[in-house]
């Protein structure tokens, strides 16, 4: 994509990121996806944004990508979390699929359909293996039994990808960690599901979402119960194939709160610069007082700037090694954490923004619907998307405690 292409569609961006901005109240108040949504987003051309041109796409990166994020994100991050989804799914497949696949689903993407990936599952996260079977069928192909919890952008997308653990005829999942974790597969198949409904052949949506924040992503249960995959939908060993494009979940989900951290400094600039007090004590003469005069509040904002910035750059720090091949040094047990970190570290700082803006403003941000409120409880999805803090220092720690690291 030229950089004249790729400024069209971020003024398509400004444009959606706006509309998001004007109906995300109404959606976290109803706790539902935005629906109206669906149209715009694909009025945008903006679905196609990383399919190769030579499959029908604009042919953006991943730091063209990430900036699309980041700007529809500062017009409501929970809008933009469903799309998100579509964004990632988009990008790994690109790297999992086939030249015949790519061909035929991001054909469809470039024609408007959208994918998305439910793949945690109660007791199995993105570091547990999945508990979902995949039983192979006499014809060829497989049925999906199992629950996933988290089927973000189910309500616009008509493409699934999730994985699965492939059993024996009878259903059994193998007792041989070794053989289990080659056996956990990636498919893709058609989302074909009545909308009035909610339910498909063999597959259907469970309106489970209600939770702290992000409302408007519409993350309900997808349960899977005879769901037919054909062998053309298998796609790789999952976790051999998906820790060498995982960069495309973690950096478009530190995308969406960079975008937040952009938001929250801006109603906080806005709020702040207009706000006064009366008269308070320790003032010469008893008159209003800006706050915008106030040092905690000078030294306040600032900090939100300098948090901004920094996520900024090591947000697309960490893009540009990956786009350059420089992660080919990091230690190859470190690529996926060390991708990670940028999200972990964005996350801690949009979380303690959202909490200094609350403090900052005053009481007014505390009450339902405000704008730092819907921040505040928006911020704290970032502590779980993969990789969180916790496994990223996990991982990192065990490395760099194995006894033939600390002998170098």
């Amino acid at each position: 994509m030229s950089e004249a292409e790729f400024a069209e569609l971020f003024e398509k961006a400004e444009e959606l990121s706006q509309y998001f901005r004007e109906i995300g109240p109404e959606y976290d108040t109803k706790n539902t996806f935005a629906f109206p949504s669906i149209e715009k987003f694909k009025a945008s051309d903006l679905g196609r944004l990383q399919v190769p041109k030579r499959f029908g796409g604009h042919g953006g990166n991943l730091l063209q990508t990430s900036k699309i994020v980041s700007e529809l994100s500062k017009g409501d991050s929970a809008i933009t979390l469903a799309y998100n989804m579509h964004y990632i799914m988009a990008g790994m497949c690109l790297g999992l699929f086939s030249e015949e696949q790519n061909k035929y689903w991001m054909g469809r993407v470039a024609h408007g359909e959208l994918m998305f990936g439910p793949f945690s599952e109660k007791r199995a996260g993105f570091s547990g293996l999945a508990d979902m079977k995949a039983v192979p069928q006499e014809g060829g192909g497989w049925k999906l039994y199992g629950k996933k919890t988290w089927g973000t952008c189910c309500d616009a997308a008509t493409i699934i990808t999730t994985n699965a653990t492939i059993t024996d005829a009878e259903g059994n999942i193998p007792e041989d960690f070794e053989e289990r974790v080659g056996a956990e597969s990636f498919f893709v198949a058609d989302f074909d599901i009545d909308r009035e409904t909610d339910q498909g052949d063999g597959i259907s949506i469970k309106r489970t979402w209600d939770a702290c924040g992000m409302h408007a992503t519409g993350t309900h249960t997808i349960v899977f119960d005879g769901f037919y995959v054909p062998e053309s939908g298998f796609v790789c060993e999952w976790r051999a194939g998906a820790f060498g494009v995982l960069e495309w979940a973690s950096l478009m989900f530190a995308s969406i709160y960079l975008g937040m951290m952009a938001r929250v400094l801006e109603e906080s600039r806005e709020a702040l610069a207009k706000k006064t007090l009366g008269a308070v004590f320790g003032a010469v003469v008893a008159e209003d007082v800006k706050v915008a005069s106030v040092g905690h509040i000078i030294d306040g904002v600032g900090d939100m700037a300098y948090r901004y910035e920094m996520g900024r750059r090591v947000l697309y720090q960490t893009i540009g090694e990956v786009m350059s091949g420089a992660d080919d040094d990091w230690p190859l047990e470190l690529r996926f954490p060390y991708i990670g970190l940028a999200k972990t570290f964005i996350a801690d700082n949009v979380m303690h923004m959202t909490k200094s803006a609350m403090s900052l403003v005053g009481g007014q941000s505390f009450r339902k619907g405000a704008i730092f409120e819907r921040l505040y409880r928006d911020s704290a999805a970032s502590l779980f998307q993969p990789l969180n803090g916790d496994q990223s220092r996990t991982y990192i720690g065990e490395y760099l405690l194995q006894p033939e690291e600390l002998e170098d």
